[in-house]
């Protein structure tokens, strides 16, 4: 579907929509408007990563905006981000995308309701200004997520798979970072040909989003690191018990172990006293080793 957003008339440049095309259509557009060929061809790769690049004038960009309909499940970029394509020449600026994306029409809005319609590079701004704001949104809900599974680590509620958890979040969280690395480019490339507020509140917006992002992995590393180190601990506590245990009944077992041989000559089995003393001897034994674990300090 291709919609006009913007006439030149009205704000010096026209804007264009184009959704879920055919490649007979981008192939129509690329002719029209003089695109060149492995730019169009870039607009049909469904994963490309965002860039900026200037062809014969044309201003080529490609933009990934967080999916608010991914899946849970779903961590690289392809699969939680989608794709937008910018070309902008002189008078004129086409936006593809093959899912539909209401902000783009809520920013045609906020265009016309201002005294001074933007001019392209602002609008490339504006728009690159709503796809690092999408990325605000998954990261607040990684950063509750974190919190909650870290409440739930240290009160010992059990939780099944939270090292699986915690190792979705973090990769979600670096596909991310690594998407508004990419844009950050982009954004950077735009402020050479544009000044004034709305670049500025781009750049602090990417600048928070990096931040965020980086705070965010921080945290889901360090909670990997403990949950590790606690479940070492753990594992170490149980060693710790049987280490014990083991202790305390070797001595009784080997003493279990020589008067249950089959000899003849053996003096004690004989003895009306045999079976008591031995009972003796075992407690005593018990006794010693408990008073020497206490002594250091190991109980």
């Amino acid at each position: 579907m291709i919609t006009t957003l913007q006439e030149r008339e009205v704000s010096g440049f026209t804007w264009i929509d184009v959704e879920n095309p055919t490649p007979e259509e981008l192939n129509d557009i690329a002719l029209k408007y003089n695109l060149h060929y492995t730019s169009v061809q870039d607009c049909l790769d469904p994963e490309h990563l965002p860039k900026y690049e200037v062809i014969d004038d044309v201003i080529f960009i490609i933009a990934r905006i967080f999916d608010q309909n991914a899946k849970v499940e779903a961590l690289d970029i392809n699969s939680i981000t989608r794709k937008i394509a910018i070309f902008s020449s002189d008078g004129l600026v086409i936006t593809i995308h093959r899912s539909s994306q209401p902000f783009l029409i809520h920013l045609q809005q906020r265009c016309e309701s201002m005294k001074k319609s933007p001019g392209r590079f602002q609008l490339l701004a504006l728009i690159m200004d709503h796809v690092v704001i999408s990325f605000e949104s998954p990261l607040d809900k990684i950063n509750e997520l974190l919190e909650f599974y870290e409440e739930r680590m240290f009160l010992k509620t059990r939780l099944p798979n939270l090292l699986q958890h915690f190792y979705q979040l973090k990769r979600k969280a670096t596909s991310i970072k690594r998407t508004v690395f990419l844009t950050k480019d982009i954004v950077f490339r735009i402020s050479e040909n544009l000044k004034g507020p709305i670049m500025q509140d781009l750049k602090d917006t990417i600048i928070e989003v990096e931040t965020s992002t980086e705070q965010v992995i921080d945290s889901a590393s360090n909670l990997l690191s403990i949950y590790i180190s606690l479940a070492s601990q753990k594992t170490n506590e149980v060693m710790r018990v049987l280490t014990i245990f083991s202790v305390f009944f070797m001595p009784l077992t080997f003493i279990v172990g020589v008067y249950g041989m089959n000899f003849e000559n053996m003096p004690e089995i004989k003895s009306p006293h045999g079976y008591g003393v031995t009972w003796v001897v075992m407690i005593l034994v018990t006794i010693i080793v408990y008073f020497w674990f206490r002594r250091k300090r190991w109980l």
